[in-house]
Parts: C-alpha cells; structure tokens; sequence
C-alpha cells in the first residue's frame, strides 16, 4: 500500500449505542491511479480502510486500493462513501457466496455481528444510495 496517502475523506459511524458495541471508520484515499475507459475517459482508483474500535483496540477489516467510484460521482461524495460501504457491510446471503471466499475469519465474525448495525447507520446518515 501507498505510505504517503492523500486522505481525500474520513467517515466515523457509530451504529450502537455509547458502551453497547464498536464505532468504524473509513478512510479514504487517492491512488493517483486511473482506469481508462475509453468511452468515458479516466475512473479513478480510490483507496480504502475500514476499521473497527471496540474496547480502545482497533481492527483493521478492510484495506485495499481498488475501489472505483461511478464516474458520475465526485469520488469523496456521501453517494461514492455509501455504495462503498454498501460492499464492505455485505453479509453471507446478500450475494453469491464467491464474495466470501477470500475473507479472514475475522471478517466472517465482522459480517455476522456487526455488518448488518453499520449498514443501518450508513443508511441513517446517507440515506439509500
């Protein structure tokens, strides 16, 4: 990964109550990468990490740096924030299960806890994207 980002957004969610579960963050960055399609020109490539915090320790659940943003959105826009954590907050169920293939255990566990929490707060703050 990129060590000198270009923080381009930060979101904290707080899905539960004070005291009753973890808080989340993403961030997001810029990749100063391209994919050229021809019929629209350049989609950026934006990176991202989502992590948790539960009990002053913080996970690292995702991070990657292959994120592309419609090109009809501005890439830090509340719309590109809540379709990607539309992915992030996917669950066993909600798509083939491919989708899951690759995931650590502790991305399952993530899933089955806290996946389904965090989606209702990107929908509160976000609304349906």
């Amino acid at each position: 990964m990129n060590h000198s980002r270009d923080i381009i957004r930060r979101v904290t969610l707080r899905p539960y109550r004070k005291g009753m579960g973890p808080s989340f963050m993403l961030t997001m960055w810029d990749t100063n990468r391209v994919e050229v399609i021809s019929w629209m020109g350049n989609r950026p490539i934006v990176g991202y990490k989502l992590t948790m915090r539960e009990h002053g320790k913080t996970t690292v659940l995702f991070e990657a740096e292959d994120y592309k943003p419609s090109p009809f959105e501005c890439v830090d826009s509340d719309s590109s924030v809540a379709v990607l954590l539309g992915f992030l907050t996917l669950r066993p169920g909600d798509t083939d299960d491919e989708w899951f293939a690759d995931y650590t255990p502790e991305q399952i566990t993530y899933c089955e806890q806290h996946a389904e929490a965090l989606s209702g707060a990107v929908y509160d703050r976000f609304g349906d994207e």
